[in-house]
């Protein structure tokens, strides 16, 4: 019987091969390489009865199965680990998250795009009701649906979540669905002074104050008949507040310096990352216009806690900046994905505008990434010591994972790991002379060149060289 916990792909090379979701149920389950494996991992990467997930004393853990390639739990290799809400899990190629519960709804949407009736059958097409605004899977898409159910009704929209997490496309699509005859009108509340949000809001007449020299219509009559979006509603001041609640009430503006009140026909949406909850509390937002904006509200989940959105918003995101061809990289992908994007989706458009503006190759890959991406990524692939003990032969089980037969989770991890390619040795040379300036200081010269010291502690074995003698 499934919990409701399981593992969602976050990516792998060939995800059309994986199912998008995989329950757990309460018995455990067998990750592994092999058809006979309760969850079939079909990569080379994977040995082929590879890690277990069960439920233990309340909780769930992951095992290693003692594979060749290791099992990586949040980033390092680990024997076995308590698996808490979100965590990471890399089995070969393939990257998963854990989720505590809805698992069996995350396994209609793959990580492209497309949805699928039956996750065990081929992908089909996305249904007409989905959208081509919003991008991502199945928490993108339940909090889509929700807005399309009220769509063309008078209903207010509070729209909630962290700077970056794409309020404003949410706002849009709700205008494209409505079928209003008037324009999407955006105001920033925050970026327009307290002394002049209300001329922008209501408008003015000329000679309403020193500089009118003409009327302004204002944000609210020119979205008549359409939508105005409230951004970061937070951050009005309480003045204003006040004057948009009797415009929402009376649905009558009156323009400043104007004597009579005009009809206004205007479908409200706001937004805000603020708490509106604290603001209240401390007299810095009206609870009635609280009330009247949240008719409905949802709140749009960060991009850490969707990482599954991130392959599909890499793609629509370079389609969006001209590079419709791109073509991420498992290195790229396994950087992105141990990430947490702390400016959420505005960050990583960010990162692929700058790759679209370098036009280079098709492939985004680790050059592509941010300095602090590849900066965490250093210490990717470790081993836990509060996990499990060193093995006692480090330098075999370490050579076990760089294995040449097949690519392995380490070889991800060494990619990220500098200007080297995965792989790559310095010449003896180099090696020497790195060694010479930084006196035989192993630590430094991985350092230098973005590797690990057991790596280059094997480099030096190849070249029959001693350490000692550098210091």
């Amino acid at each position: 019987m499934s919990s409701g916990a399981g593992i969602v792909l976050l990516y792998a090379p060939n995800y059309e091969q994986f199912r998008p979701a995989y329950a757990l149920p309460e018995s455990g389950s067998v990750l592994g390489r092999d058809p006979s494996a309760d969850i079939c991992v079909p990569t080379r990467t994977a040995s082929r009865l590879h890690a277990r997930i069960e439920r233990r004393g309340g909780a769930w853990q992951l095992f290693d199965l003692g594979g060749r390639n290791g099992t990586l739990h949040n980033g390092e290799f680990v024997a076995e680990a308590v698996l808490a809400h979100l965590d990471e899990i890399r089995i070969g190629d393939a990257i998963f998250k854990f989720v505590e519960s809805d698992a069996e709804s995350y396994a209609h949407y793959r990580i492209d795009g497309a949805y699928l009736d039956d996750p065990d059958a081929p992908a089909r097409p996305r249904p007409r009701a989905s959208t081509s605004r919003i991008v991502g899977g199945y928490q993108s898409q339940r909090l889509a649906g929700s807005l399309r159910e009220i769509a063309r009704s008078e209903l207010s929209v509070l729209i909630l979540g962290e700077s970056g997490t794409g309020k404003e496309i949410f706002a849009e699509q709700l205008h494209d669905w409505s079928g209003r005859r008037g324009p999407l009108q955006v105001v920033n509340c925050a970026a327009i002074p307290a002394a002049l949000i209300e001329g922008e809001l209501f408008g003015h007449r000329r000679g309403a104050f020193s500089g009118a020299d003409r009327d302004r219509v204002g944000i609210l009559r020119a979205a008549h008949q359409g939508t105005l979006l409230l951004d970061e509603i937070g951050d009005m001041p309480l003045e204003a507040q006040a004057k948009l609640l009797r415009v929402i009430q009376s649905k009558e503006v009156t323009p400043l310096g104007a004597s009579q009140p005009e009809q206004v026909d205007v479908r409200i949406i706001a937004a805000t990352h603020r708490d509106l909850d604290a603001l209240q509390q401390a007299g810095a937002f009206r609870a009635d216009l609280f009330a009247r904006l949240n008719e409905l509200s949802i709140t749009l989940p960060p991009l850490r806690e969707r990482k599954e959105d991130v392959f599909s918003l890499c793609v629509a995101l370079a389609r969006r900046h001209g590079r419709p061809e791109a073509r991420p990289s498992m290195a790229f992908m396994a950087g992105l994905l141990h990430h947490d994007f702390p400016y959420n989706v505005r960050e990583l458009e960010a990162l692929i505008k700058r790759w679209a503006a370098r036009a280079r190759s098709d492939e985004l890959d680790v050059e592509d990434l941010s300095d602090e991406i590849r900066d965490r990524m250093r210490s990717y692939g470790a081993r836990s010591s509060a996990s499990q003990p060193p093995p006692p032969d480090e330098a075999r089980a370490t050579l076990a994972l760089e294995d040449e037969a097949a690519p392995s989770a380490r070889e991800g991890a060494d990619a990220l790991r500098g200007t080297l390619p995965p792989r790559a040795c310095p010449d003896e040379k180099v090696l020497r002379e790195l060694l010479v300036q930084q006196r035989g200081n192993v630590a430094a010269v991985a350092r230098e060149l973005g590797r690990d010291r057991a790596q280059v502690h094997r480099w030096i074995r190849r070249y029959n060289m001693n350490v000692d003698d550098f210091r």
